[in-house]
């Protein structure tokens, strides 16, 4: 388990890399999992570096790499530490169920950018970013804006859904099995005087994609 309190002041980090003193053990942890992720490919990082990129002390760093050692999360190698297989199985089951989604969206999106001749988007939320996971262009010669793995503002009315819960312009919530709501569907852009016609048709779309998701599960 993760116990230790993440305490101390770092020195010799240039300015925007040192953290807070005193953050949560938690928030130390994932500082270490971000900076191994970010490393370059199979080259793992040493104590002092990942502790230097994380902003924390080499010893809170090291009890910490060490724990997450003992749980899968990372592992240590000879050339130095680097993520491990629990890590990767968290992020293989994220891009299995953003699979299903991109599955489940893929007839309503193409039938909703047809009919609205409009720029479709799917998106779900990655920490507190909206992040663009099925894209469908509402007129056959072009390419939609935005391209899969494209950070959306937080001002798309696609990307209210999944971070307020309120659905601005025309947009809807994607929910599972279990009623969570798991993406969002939305219109790029959108005429203001067809408005209402269309958040009848995004909702239709957003209903039937639920049913998808829904039934791909089972």
């Amino acid at each position: 388990m993760l116990t230790d309190d993440v305490t101390g002041t770092v020195r010799g980090i240039p300015m925007g890399m040192a953290r807070v003193p005193g953050r949560s053990v938690l928030e130390g942890a994932f500082a270490l999992l971000e900076v191994l992720a970010a490393a370059d490919a199979g080259a793992g990082l040493g104590l002092t570096e990942a502790a230097q990129r994380a902003g924390l002390p080499k010893s809170t760093a090291h009890r910490l790499l060490e724990q997450m050692c003992g749980i899968g999360a990372v592992e240590r190698l000879f050339r130095g530490y680097v993520v491990g297989p629990l890590a990767g199985r968290l992020v293989q089951g994220r891009g299995r169920l953003h699979a299903r989604i991109r599955a489940a969206v893929g007839k309503p999106a193409i039938r909703l950018a047809k009919l609205t001749r409009t720029d479709v988007a799917v998106c779900v939320l990655a920490g507190s970013d909206v992040v663009v996971v099925a894209a469908v262009s509402g007129h056959s010669a072009s390419v939609p804006v935005f391209s899969p793995g494209t950070v959306l503002p937080s001002s798309a009315a696609v990307a209210g859904v999944l971070l307020g819960g309120v659905a601005h312009g025309a947009a809807a919530p994607i929910r599972c099995a279990e009623g969570r709501i798991v993406a969002a569907i939305g219109l790029l852009t959108i005429p203001a005087s067809d408005l209402a016609v269309m958040r009848r048709l995004v909702d239709a779309a957003a209903l039937e994609a639920g049913r998808e998701l829904t039934e791909s599960a089972h």
